[in-house]
């Protein structure tokens, strides 16, 4: 794995979010209640253009940031990270809310970049106050179950949604018991 940094998206990187959203196949497994929702873009699949998600992303600054995970070596978008500097900033109900979603494009999957990510991830909610953060991930997703387990996650409880009825893993990490 090379290298990647955290870059805040702004309303200059509409082709690079455009393209990381193109890099998702039509038919994947579900792991949100939305199938068109791609986690680390919340509220892309609401918007009806990357133009209008970005300006949303700038209108909701110091509530909630979001991030491109860029490679150094060349410039590439391996994924994108949302972190919402409080739970009730989630867009879901209470129970499902996470302090961080991310997601890898599928090309780049399975060489460690999620870890390095979500480490990433925690590093900026320790730079913004938290001492806590609030994980999920469907219980489906074992790489996204492995990843958080990698950085810390301690395994809370399950709950199933009412109206999707997916099986959701909740963990929480202790940022000041991690480097």
């Amino acid at each position: 794995m090379e290298d990647i940094r955290l870059i805040p998206v702004t309303a200059a990187d509409a082709q690079r979010a455009a393209a990381y959203r193109a890099s998702f196949p039509q038919e994947r497994t579900r792991v949100m209640l939305d199938p068109e929702r791609i986690p680390g873009m919340d509220g892309l699949e609401s918007c009806g253009s990357v133009e209008e998600w970005l300006r949303r992303c700038e209108s909701m600054t110091g509530r909630v940031t979001w991030f491109m995970s860029m490679r150094v070596s060349d410039g590439k978008v391996i994924g994108f990270l949302v972190l919402r500097h409080s739970l009730e900033e989630d867009d879901d109900d209470i129970e499902f809310a996470s302090h961080i979603g991310y997601s890898i494009r599928p090309d780049e999957r399975g060489r460690g970049y999620a870890k390095r990510q979500l480490q990433l991830g925690l590093q900026q909610a320790r730079s913004i106050g938290l001492n806590r953060v609030r994980l999920v991930c469907c219980d489906t997703n074992t790489a996204s179950d492995r990843t958080i387990r990698a950085c810390g996650g301690v395994y809370v409880d399950s709950i199933v949604g009412e109206e999707s009825g997916l099986r959701i893993n909740r963990y929480d990490v202790d940022l000041t018991q991690i480097r």
